[in-house]
């Protein structure tokens, strides 16, 4: 599946996060129409609850203008939900200085703002002002995103606007995967950035950063079971670091290290499952799959979906889509029985926690409790996914894909150089082929049209941030997709495609304008 990679605007004071990344369609004309930018005007000028008017504003589509404007209500008639707006803002709609700057002034204490100003200025080198965010976010008590807030308000919204049975699965997931997308886009990058940051620092800050990623860690684990997975990677991170930077690398720190991991891991297993299904990944993006699962009943397939294959596999992949949407029947009849309480626990956070509770007030959460009492939901997903896969690799012979493999096996072998040279990338392809890297009958040639690849990296070093090397082009094909998008491979070893005109940007800011 290509991604298209996102503009580079590093030239900008702040490297703002795309909002496209926010957008994702409902798949559902009915739940289309509830979420209207209109239709929750008219809904929101008929009520004075606010927390129905909070609900409207979480509900609103990505770059719809009706967002701060109902916000704006609610908050004047509950100045508590300030903050909360705030977040929402940043969750449902993207990230830039702007909306960071927002939630600090109305929430000062909240790290997430700070840990976000930190990332984005770590991404724009400007290392200092970065550090001294993420120490700012460090002293904060907590980083809080307001679900037990903004969950139960999202129900009321719901009644409101008589979404039930599968419109109330629809929008739910919906809305899940849509918290989901943000962990993953604005929350994980964070600690990639620390640890980017110690890396070139010296020892005295290294050490505060191994601190600072235990602090990440913790809050972290202490917002949703979403979270928890990128909390597991800031707690293996700081001990990683406080192992590097122990005396003789002792051996302790990397006990210390496999202790948490191992505690992660026994906090997302639940009885009476099956192990070799990885509960704790099907958990993870449940409500992904429950989404797309709607998303195939009504004929919506992802784009590599649809390939292109010979005669003769047709007929199997036809059946392979069968499959599919029976295993999708399957777990919407399941999902729809409790929407609220299967997909909304991905929604409201975690339980609140007693006093007597003590360390173990936050193993718990409403994922976990529906793991155990809906296991045939999660069973159900397993299979979607399980199916998913079946088509996917029905249609592997799909000649882009092909090419994409290609260009992905090249990629790899170049990123493989690069490690073993001191990260420098090698000085043309068939330098690959002379040391045995690459070998016949493999050609650097696109598969749709014969041409060589066109390989740009040459002689060039690798990018030091995640941030940066997802978006360096190493080679690409220069067959443009609809004329618009060319296939191509990054520096993290992705296939993915570029935009025609954000490659020659990126070319010229390269260097590389007669390539």
């Amino acid at each position: 599946m290509f991604i298209a990679i996102t503009p580079d605007i590093r030239a900008q004071k702040m490297f703002d996060l795309p909002k496209k990344m926010f957008v994702r369609p409902t798949f559902r004309e009915s739940v289309d129409g509830a979420v209207f930018g209109e239709n929750l005007k008219a809904v929101a000028s008929n009520t004075t609850d606010p927390e129905v008017l909070l609900g409207l504003a979480f509900l609103a589509q990505t770059g719809d203008t009706i967002r701060p404007e109902i916000s704006k209500t609610a908050s004047e008639a509950r100045p508590d939900y300030a903050p909360i707006v705030a977040v929402v803002a940043i969750t449902m709609e993207g990230i830039d200085e702007q909306s960071i700057g927002e939630l600090i002034r109305r929430d000062p204490d909240n790290a997430l703002g700070y840990y976000l100003r930190g990332t984005l200025l770590h991404q724009c080198d400007e290392e200092e002002e970065a550090q001294v965010a993420f120490r700012k976010a460090g002293h904060c008590s907590e980083l809080r995103l307001y679900e037990s807030t903004t969950g139960p308000a999202l129900f009321k919204a719901m009644d409101t606007l008589n979404l039930k049975s599968h419109d109330r699965l629809c929008a739910l997931s919906w809305m899940a995967s849509r918290s989901c997308e943000f962990s993953s886009s604005g929350l994980q990058p964070i600690c990639r950035a620390l640890s980017e940051l110690a890396q070139a620092a010296e020892l005295a800050r290294r050490q505060e950063i191994s601190d600072l990623l235990l602090v990440l860690a913790g809050h972290l684990y202490a917002t949703n079971f979403q979270n928890r997975w990128f909390a597991q990677r800031a707690l293996e991170s700081a001990f990683l670091l406080k192992a590097k930077l122990a005396s003789n690398n002792h051996p302790m720190m990397h006990g210390y290290a496999a202790a948490a991991i191992s505690l992660f891991s026994a906090a997302c297993k639940w009885p009476g499952f099956d192990e070799e299904r990885k509960p704790e990944e099907v958990a993870r993006f449940l409500p992904y799959y429950i989404h797309q699962a709607l998303a195939v009943e009504r004929n919506f397939w992802p784009y590599d979906m649809n390939p292109d294959l010979p005669h003769s596999e047709k007929a199997a992949f036809d059946n392979a889509r069968e499959t599919v949407l029976g295993a999708a029947k399957a777990l919407i009849d399941a999902a729809v029985t409790d929407p609220d309480g299967i997909v909304g626990a991905y929604l409201k956070g975690l339980p609140a926690g007693r006093d007597d509770d003590g360390p173990w007030a936050l193993q718990r959460t409403f994922v976990g409790k529906a793991m155990e009492q809906r296991p045939d939901v999660f069973r159900a997903a397993a299979a979607f996914k399980e199916a998913m896969m079946a088509l996917w690799k029905a249609g592997e012979n799909d000649p882009e894909r092909r090419n994409t493999a290609r260009m992905m096996e090249i990629g790899s072998k170049i990123l493989r150089y690069a490690q073993a040279h001191d990260n420098v990338y090698p000085d043309s392809i068939d330098t690959l082929f002379e040391k045995g890297c690459l070998k016949a009958p493999l050609e650097p040639r696109s598969l749709l049209t014969g041409r060589p690849y066109i390989y740009l990296a040459a002689g060039e070093k690798a990018p030091t941030k995640c941030s940066d090397a997802s978006r360096f082009v190493l080679l690409y094909d220069d067959n443009a997709v609809h004329g618009r998008y060319y296939p191509c491979v990054t520096a993290v070893g992705g296939g993915s495609a570029i935009a025609v005109d954000e490659l020659k940007d990126q070319l010229r800011k390269r260097g590389k304008t007669n390539t």
